[in-house]
């Protein structure tokens, strides 16, 4: 079983990686759902970087799954990815929500 978790897992990590890697490579900001284009550039790529690295966390706490598939010793692995991605999707959120942008 820990092959297919392998498998799995690692698909959804490699399409994490991926869309991290085209949203930060030509800073394609547009590609973050709900970006609607109304940010300077500056900002603009300050949010792909900040996505992109949202993005890195998910790929990396879904690797905890894999690990866990096949050694089995890590307590509780889905509350742990679960926590790890709520607290960067947390992050993100209050730093593009509710935080003021730096220098205003």
């Amino acid at each position: 079983m820990a092959i297919v978790e392998t498998v799995l897992v690692g698909h959804v990590s490699g399409f994490c990686l991926l869309l991290a890697w085209a949203i930060r490579r030509g800073d394609a900001a547009d590609l973050i759902a709900g970006y609607d284009g109304d940010l300077p550039p500056e900002r603009e790529a300050e949010l792909a970087r900040d996505a992109a690295r949202v993005l890195v966390v998910a790929a990396a706490a879904t690797g905890l799954l894999v690990v866990d598939a096949w050694t089995g010793a890590i307590p509780r692995p889905g509350a742990l990815v679960a926590v790890a991605v709520g607290a960067a999707v947390a992050w993100f959120l209050y730093t593009w929500n509710v935080r003021e942008p730096a220098g205003d």
